[in-house]
């Protein structure tokens, strides 16, 4: 299958966002801790635009932690004008997104990366004694549902500009002669997941570190893979923190890049680049799902001075919105807006985290499976036989077992969405019952499934004579299956089950009604 990519390769320079005239010197403040006591250190050291080159690690365009994935959207504009500034300085940036790096195949940048003639990367020093403190969590987003190792990414953040001189490459060897051949010394690194990639992959910090390269990190432009406790106060921002702090302790020093621009004059531009970071992260098509309650937490780790003003009716917030000041408890679907605000100016870019509320119980199992009956095709597939789309009896679409979130299910029908089956209702069916979500398959059958995953989006529907009953919201790979326990009006003739994309019309969109059917009178 043909990957599409929506990543730019062109870059445009607002007037005023930098300083016109590159400085002749140029001194940024570094960062360490001591190593026995932890207490901060200050390095001002010079910066040499032409011996230096950043390095971005991963930045993918999706995870399978929901948080994490949109924690990674944050800090895309911050990213994309600090790297403006430091082009024009004349710093060299290489893209470094690891397992999709080929999915940039074509790409000039890509090209002219892997035409260098590679020599092997010396090891001239050991690696800094460095132990990372922060805990991992299954995922980000915090007690209850979490979010299943489903799938990943297969390309960058599609808003993150690239230039024509940027450079992608993932094989240290490869990274080691591109900055060698151009007489560079020093690099500073960004990207996710500080504590695992950045610091591990090919061509990550650890590794440069190792061939003898001075090396730090961009404080405010990386995030770390921990986890999320609000009982303990503790936000993924904490464990970011965290996880730096070792990196300053065991001697690799950080750089605030973006804050150290603007100390100097070099990043004029005054618009908004950061967002109201929440504690789990939903959006409305991925939305965190609870069973109780969960407990949101809004952070705004790089605008000081701040305040944080939210709604939760859809609205957008003003200076006169509720004002955040603790961790907030959500019980039932809701939408929440922030906005962070500086004397009555907003300071940060609309921030939006979406919550779900799953029906509860689980509902019982039904007294009549749907795979036991015949359902009604629509009036084309009447004439002929084995439409396409129709689903399928006690299997998933493509004829392997019913799995969704890894559990295999005996009963139930496998759709690919688009399309829709319809059953007469009988006097004696009071309810429909049925969990329904996303087949993974694809996960145990295929290596790559991880990859392919991403596109799965589908929604759950059930029509009653012609009017909604339920739906669910927007469904993706591995994601606990929705709950439908809809009751049937007295006098009903037909229920109509539908599984349709939610807006891909991806041909991998295989949704599974699982555990379906009706409970009787009796």
């Amino acid at each position: 299958m043909k990957k599409a990519i929506f990543v730019l390769v062109v870059i445009w320079l607002c007037p005023g966002v930098f300083a016109q005239s590159k400085p002749e010197k140029l001194t940024l403040n570094y960062w360490t801790r001591n190593a026995e006591t932890g207490e901060p250190i200050r390095t001002p050291a010079e910066l040499n635009p032409a011996k230096t080159a950043i390095i971005v690690i991963d930045m993918w365009n999706a995870h399978w932690c929901m948080t994490a994935s949109v924690r990674v959207s944050a800090m895309v504009p911050r990213m994309n004008e600090t790297l403006a500034v430091a082009r024009a300085l004349g710093m060299l940036v290489i893209w470094n997104p690891s397992d999709v790096i080929t999915a940039y195949s074509g790409y000039p940048q890509y090209e002219r990366g892997v035409a260098v003639e590679q020599r092997r990367a010396p090891e001239v020093r050991s690696i800094p004694s460095t132990k990372f403190t922060a805990q991992v969590g299954r995922c980000m987003c915090g007690p209850g549902i979490y979010c299943g190792g489903h799938y990943g990414h297969d390309a960058m953040h599609p808003d993150l500009l690239i230039a024509d001189e940027d450079l992608f490459s993932a094989h240290t060897d490869e990274i080691y002669t591109l900055l060698a051949d151009r007489g560079i010394t020093d690099l500073i690194y960004m990207g996710v997941h500080t504590n695992m990639c950045v610091y591990g992959k090919p061509g990550g910090l650890s590794e440069m570190w190792k061939a003898g390269f001075n090396c730090a990190l961009a404080r405010d432009l990386n995030d770390a893979f921990t986890h999320y406790d609000p009982e303990k106060a503790y936000t993924p921002d904490d464990g970011t923190t965290e996880i730096d702090g070792n990196l300053q302790q065991a001697g690799i020093p950080n750089v605030n890049l973006g804050e150290e621009f603007r100390r100097v004059g070099l990043w004029k531009s005054d618009r908004p680049t950061d967002y109201v970071r929440f504690a789990p992260w939903g959006q409305p098509n991925r939305p965190h799902f609870t069973e109780d309650r969960t407990v949101v937490t809004l952070t705004a780790p790089w605008l000081e001075d701040s305040e944080i003003r939210y709604t939760v009716d859809g609205s957008e917030p003003t200076p006169k919105s509720a004002l955040y000041t603790s961790p907030l408890t959500v019980s039932q679907t809701t939408s929440i807006r922030a906005t962070a605000f500086r004397k009555g100016k907003p300071v940060s870019l609309p921030s939006e985290s979406y919550y779900v509320k799953f029906p509860i119980p689980i509902p019982p199992l039904p007294d009549v499976y749907l795979d036991e009956l015949d359902y009604i095709p629509n009036s084309y597939s009447r004439r002929v036989n084995n439409f396409m789309w129709m689903p399928k009896k006690w299997k998933s679409y493509e004829g392997k077992p019913l799995r969704v979130r890894g559990k295999t299910y005996a009963h139930g029908l496998g759709f690919r969405a688009p399309t829709s089956v319809q059953y007469d209702l009988k006097p004696e069916y009071k309810r429909f019952v049925a969990r329904a979500g996303i087949d993974e398959n694809m996960l145990v059958d295929d290596n790559n499934g991880r990859s392919i995953a991403i596109h799965s989006t589908v929604i759950f529907k059930v029509f009653i004579d012609g009017t909604l009953a339920a739906e669910s919201p927007v469904m993706h790979m591995s994601q606990e299956p929705w709950r439908f326990n809809v009751a049937i009006p007295a006098g009903s003739r037909r229920v109509n089950l539908i599984c349709t994309d939610a807006g891909t019309r991806n041909v991998l969109d295989y949704g599974d009604w699982v555990d379906a059917g009706f409970i009787t009178a009796n």
